[in-house]
């Protein structure tokens, strides 16, 4: 049988506003089941929720691998669509309970795979690490903020020498192209709202690939800070849940409350913007559109040292809280190792085939082909 598909998301980022969580979005509270995945660093959730993923990735079912911002080769959660399970870390930052318990959500802890004894002995080792973890995220997110107002700035530079109309004018032009026969629907669509890319201990991280790849219609938006590209994305969602349409909506981890992707999985139609660090090489079936035209040279000429500082100075502190989220990793690594030791990995592995055994189940009565 042939292998799923893989899609990979953040659930929740490292953000000027502290952690962002989307964790309402993994999947729809009446989902058939949800697996909140509890215990401490180390104890195993990830590897849980991956090898469970890739078991039913062999099995031919897509898979969405929900990664962690702090940790980007960990897993936050794991999602199987087409039978309405996840599976779900449920612990700091993004503490998560059941909403209807029993019913569709349920708590699995691996603290009971733990050696209590063991783990006391290095209470004052673990009580520290925390402290010092959040310590290193507090300075992190305050260079966050301080990168985030000098981006503010350089927007402004650009905003100056814009030409809104033309602007407007050519996402008058996508809405058309998109939508020019379909009216407004009685019943509008869902929107799905997640990250495709997150500020992590690796510096900016994203699997925009596996997420607009599959698409067979691409807009590319290109264009400088402030020239209107998450404003042309918003129109475009808007036009797109007023029609019926069910779309997924991507934020900025710099801004979240900004745009810089939409699907439209039922028109299999993306329009992504393509700026540093996350740049997207376009098809050449790809329709690009650059928001650069609609800047006025010469306020751009005359503004370019203000410019130049700005992107300089971003730069700077962009990346000295990169340092800082590397740290506080670094010293989760450390926490780990004074859990990992005090566990029954042997457990673990036997309630992963338990809970695997029991999401095949949940797959035969939703009617799906199992491998």
């Amino acid at each position: 049988m042939k292998k799923g598909y893989i899609k990979r998301v953040f659930p929740g980022n490292n953000t000027p506003q502290g952690f962002y969580s989307f964790y309402d979005q993994i999947i729809p509270p009446d989902a058939r089941r949800i697996m909140i995945i509890k215990g401490g660093p180390g104890v195993g959730k990830s590897t849980f929720m991956f090898k469970i993923g890739e078991e039913m990735v062999n099995r031919g079912f897509d898979v969405e691998f929900h990664h962690c911002s702090s940790d980007n080769g960990s897993l936050d959660g794991v999602v199987i669509p087409a039978i309405g399970v996840a599976l779900i870390d449920g612990t700091a930052p993004h503490i998560l309970d059941p909403r209807n318990p029993g019913a569709v959500d349920e708590i699995i802890h691996l603290g009971d795979y733990w050696d209590e004894v063991k783990l006391r002995s290095y209470k004052d080792e673990i009580i520290r690490a925390n402290a010092e973890i959040s310590s290193f995220f507090s300075r992190a997110y305050r260079f966050l903020r301080a990168a985030k107002a000098v981006y503010d700035d350089w927007e402004a530079a650009n905003l100056e020498g814009m030409d809104f109309g033309l602007a407007n004018q050519k996402t008058d032009a996508i809405i058309r192209a998109l939508f020019h026969d379909i009216p407004s629907s009685a019943k509008v669509g869902r929107e799905r709202h997640l990250f495709a890319s997150a500020i992590t201990p690796d510096g900016m991280m994203n699997y925009l690939d596996t997420i607009v790849g599959p698409c067979k219609k691409k807009y590319i938006i290109e264009g400088d800070p402030g020239t209107g590209k998450s404003t042309l994305l918003q129109k475009v969602a808007r036009a797109a849940v007023e029609r019926g349409f069910d779309i997924e909506v991507y934020h900025c981890p710099l801004n979240p409350e900004k745009i810089e992707h939409v699907v439209i999985p039922q028109h299999e139609v993306a329009l992504t913007k393509s700026i540093e660090p996350h740049t997207y090489t376009p098809a050449p079936e790809d329709t690009i559109i650059d928001l650069n035209e609609c800047l006025s040279p010469r306020v751009t000429a005359r503004n370019a040292e203000i410019i130049a500082e700005d992107k300089r100075i971003f730069e700077l502190l962009f990346n000295k809280a990169i340092q800082f989220i590397g740290l506080a990793k670094a010293v989760h690594d450390r926490m780990e190792s004074y859990y990992t030791p005090s566990m029954n990995f042997q457990g673990i592995s036997a309630l992963r085939e338990r809970t695997l055994a029991r999401i095949l189940a949940y797959a035969s009565e939703a009617g799906a082909k199992i491998a």
